[in-house]
């Protein structure tokens, strides 16, 4: 949901931002900065593993952290995390608990396997529907949101604490339209690089597949996700879907009110217009949420829920131009089941 796309015209006057016109096995920088830098990473032939775009630390010689988006050939996302130093020697698939705060009462533990003497790593797909993955998503996106946050590792054992500054605000933008490139890239890779097994391909198949009326129409893929949690106040309904770093969707309890939100794109109290294709906006004011730490907004009516589940596009824009657009494709069937569970009586 990161709005990667409204600052590539600032990328043509930054030229470390600037893709290259090809993409090679090996890591591939798309923009280096202090605290952050960002690569792609792209396996040798014959490796079974996933490329990934990687947002990673540049503070330190001996160490970093890398939150890496890894994306495989049926387009399925994971975020993964990986902590590294060169001197560590761990013992192989153990796993030890890393907190990473982003305040002193705002982050979340993670339970990180040694799959190296020397790295530490953990991976989750996306959307992330437990509590588990859902925390270390929000919080791992405050660091490029649009007020970028610090970050702070704390180890068990006798490892000091590592922290990580927060970018300032230019940094964001430069960052944001790196990592926006780099996802293009990776899309745009060729079969052999994102885990498929060689073999020879052809878009002819040898026979007309039987077709039964179901399945002679187009499925569109769906990122948009359904689930419920117990939150302080009880059970909770989500609908959400992610872009880059940031998420969008529906959030509530059964006889509440509707709510919208949106993580790492708008800063401070806001007033935003949620419009679905070209059917009527709705205006409702919005804050960051203490207990979440996105931007929530409130008086949201049931019709535009109901325009979610037929459209083809959601727009959120903020009073300031701040805008976000996520595609609504294979939203029908999370919308229906959210919908039960938030008119559940």
């Amino acid at each position: 949901m990161q709005p990667f796309n409204r600052f590539i015209w600032l990328a043509a006057t930054l030229p470390a931002v600037i893709a290259p016109h090809c993409v090679l096995a090996g890591e591939t920088s798309y923009y280096g900065g202090k605290p952050w830098d960002v690569v792609l990473h792209v396996p040798d032939e014959g490796q079974n593993d996933s490329p990934y775009c990687a947002i990673r630390t540049t503070l330190w010689d001996n160490k970093s952290i890398s939150l890496e988006m890894l994306i495989d050939p049926s387009g399925t996302k994971a975020v993964a995390l990986r902590v590294e130093r060169s001197d560590w020697k761990l013992p192989l698939n153990q796993t030890t608990t890393v907190r990473f705060e982003i305040a002193p009462d705002v982050g979340t533990e993670i339970p990180m396997k040694a799959i190296s003497g020397h790295e530490l790593y953990y991976v989750t797909p996306l959307p992330a529907a437990d509590a588990l993955n859902f925390n270390f998503v929000t919080v791992m996106g405050m660091i490029t949101a649009r007020q970028p946050q610090p970050l702070t590792a704390i180890f068990g054992g006798s490892e000091p604490r590592w922290g990580v500054p927060a970018m300032d605000r230019f940094q964001r933008i430069e960052l944001d339209a790196a990592y926006g490139r780099c996802d293009v890239d990776i899309r745009g890779l060729p079969a052999s690089s994102t885990g498929s097994d060689g073999n020879s391909t052809s878009p002819f198949s040898a026979a007309p597949p039987v077709q039964s009326p179901d399945t002679g129409r187009a499925q569109a893929p769906t990122e948009w996700e359904f689930y419920t949690r117990d939150e302080d106040w009880g059970p909770t309904c989500f609908v959400q879907t992610h872009r880059g770093t940031s998420m969008i969707g529906f959030m509530g309890a059964p006889g509440k009110n509707l709510v919208g939100f949106v993580s790492s794109v708008f800063s401070g109290e806001t007033r935003a217009t949620w419009h679905v294709d070209d059917k009527p906006a709705f205006v409702s004011d919005g804050g960051q949420s203490d207990y979440f730490g996105w931007h929530e907004f409130g008086q949201l009516p049931m019709e535009l829920l109901e325009q979610s589940g037929r459209g083809k596009e959601l727009a959120v824009t903020g009073a300031k131009g701040d805008r976000v657009v996520v595609s609504l494709a294979g939203v029908a069937g999370p919308i229906s089941e959210f919908k039960d569970c938030f008119t559940k009586p």
